[in-house]
């Protein structure tokens, strides 16, 4: 017989109990499968209850939902949510019915038992643990919450407005609506128009669960805040009080930016370098011009998954740099699918694009001096992202476990008279992005501190007969967007 738990604090103490267990642990006498769901599954089995699609909070009398969601270990020793956490489905026809402080989303997920199991790539998945748990209550964070709120409002806007088929994610802050089935082919009728829009769930952003996963599990929070007073989000978004703080700005010169902050101008300093600190001071986190020690490190940006870029562009309105983003790991790249069974984004590549807004901030080369154009939030539109993306990602795993075709060629530019290229996708095939070295360095040396270990032995042609090249090793490579890209995206700020 299941049993009933009355109150928050039964459920959480029921829930720290499952610290430490595994999959294995938690499925006896369950009912869990081998599905991508099993762990969520399995810390149900742990209450009794079965897997259902109820609009109500699964320990209804306590009012609390349970979740179950993996977070990976970082190479700095930093964890980080694994995957967004998805929430319920949207019932388009009922939604618009709704008010938020009524919503069947809120009744549902106002309260989250939330259960934080480690991806552990190098262990058989029965035998990852649930690491700790946490109690989460969406009002207690009253400028998250308003947050929320906004977002919520919006996607109900959408179906109000007869456009729930142009929902996207990177539309939304912190609770996004993620599509749902394979392919996003599932298709739903909606009211006030007759074309059909893809079946979504609300979501939580992977940001945002990693700023949950800092702050309340492993105490890591030391981020700054721009919006100081939940009041400020009532009739203005993330974005637009971000835009605030840089417009008083806009035509200032670098020098004239660098003097009035108190920033030394030094000689041997590169653009990008000196234009990320002047952004940072733009920011004004601290209230008297300091400067926080980077941007992953600003609140609001880490929950809204917004990733600041600077811009440098010379006076023909050119932007000659490809925009970098973290190395992936061969191995782990190699392993993952694009998404899962029930259509949800599983590759970090995929989920990162899905959920980051890029934040431009655009300096240009003018007659009198590097001056500040402005800023410009951006999300990859889904439909480029699941389709010329999607084919580099698919096209850069594939020849991951192939195996890497690496050429040698002679080249006077270089230390051994050799350059070195791969098959990879590159900007030259104009996909939108495409896959280099993340750093300067070339590495090609087993165990080397700028190589990669691959799954599948490289297919040489001319390999050098040399120690520092290897049979399984090459440089750490990450996908960049090509500058092309940007340029088409920035010109209006250029204007």
């Amino acid at each position: 017989m299941e049993r009933k738990y009355l109150t928050k604090e039964e459920v959480h103490n029921r829930a720290i109990e499952a610290k430490g267990m595994t999959l294995e642990d938690l499925s006896v006498k369950g009912y869990v499968s081998s599905k991508k769901s099993s762990f969520g599954d399995a810390f149900e089995n742990w209450f009794g209850k079965q897997p259902d699609n109820e609009s109500k909070p699964d320990m209804e009398e306590a009012g609390v939902e349970l979740k179950a969601t993996p977070f990976k270990r970082m190479k700095n020793n930093k964890y980080s949510a694994k995957e967004r956490l998805v929430l319920n489905m949207i019932n388009y026809h009922d939604l618009i019915h709704e008010d938020f402080d009524t919503s069947r989303f809120l009744k549902k997920n106002g309260t989250l038992e939330i259960a934080f199991y480690e991806n552990e790539p190098d262990i058989e998945k029965k035998y990852w643990s649930i690491k700790e748990v946490v109690l989460y209550q969406m009002r207690k964070n009253k400028k998250d919450f308003e947050v929320i709120r906004q977002d919520w409002e919006k996607v109900k806007t959408f179906v109000d407005e007869g456009r729930a088929h142009e929902l996207s994610e990177r539309h939304f802050q912190y609770l996004s609506p993620c599509t749902k089935g394979k392919n996003g082919q599932t298709m739903r009728t909606q009211p006030n128009s007759d074309v059909k829009a893809k079946s979504r769930a609300f979501s939580l952003k992977a940001g945002f669960v990693t700023s949950l996963l800092r702050d309340y599990v492993f105490g890591e929070k030391e981020s700054d805040s721009i919006i100081k007073n939940p009041i400020e989000l009532t009739d203005k978004t993330i974005y637009q009080l971000v835009e605030e703080k840089f417009e008083p700005y806009i035509g200032w010169s670098v020098e004239k930016l660098c003097k009035h902050f108190g920033i030394e101008i030094q000689e041997d300093k590169k653009h990008k370098s000196l234009n990320n600190h002047i952004a940072m001071a733009m920011l004004n986190l601290n209230g008297n011009n300091t400067i926080a020690s980077s941007f992953e490190k600003i609140e609001e940006f880490e929950k809204a998954s917004i990733a600041v870029k600077t811009v440098q562009v010379n006076h023909k309105n050119k932007n000659r740099e490809n925009m970098s983003f973290p190395a992936f790991t061969f191995k782990e790249l190699a392993d993952e699918e694009w998404e899962n069974e029930f259509g949800e984004a599983t590759a970090t590549w995929h989920s990162f694009l899905l959920d980051t807004h890029l934040l431009f901030v655009v300096f240009r080369e003018e007659e009198d001096g590097n001056i500040f154009k402005g800023v410009k939030f951006h999300s990859i539109p889904e439909e480029l992202i699941e389709s010329t993306i999607r084919e580099v990602w698919e096209d850069t795993k594939k020849k991951i476990i192939e195996g890497v075709q690496l050429k040698a060629s002679p080249h006077k530019g270089t230390s051994d008279g050799l350059i070195i290229t791969n098959n990879f996708i590159s900007k030259e095939d104009d996909k939108i992005c495409h896959v280099r070295p993340h750093a300067s360095y070339r590495d090609y040396r087993e165990g080397g501190s700028h190589a990669d270990e691959l799954p599948t032995p490289i297919q040489w042609i001319n390999r050098p007969d040399s120690k520092n090249y290897s049979d399984q090793w090459m440089t750490k490579q990450s996908f960049w967007i090509n500058n092309t890209y940007i340029n088409e995206q920035i010109k209006e700020l250029l204007d």
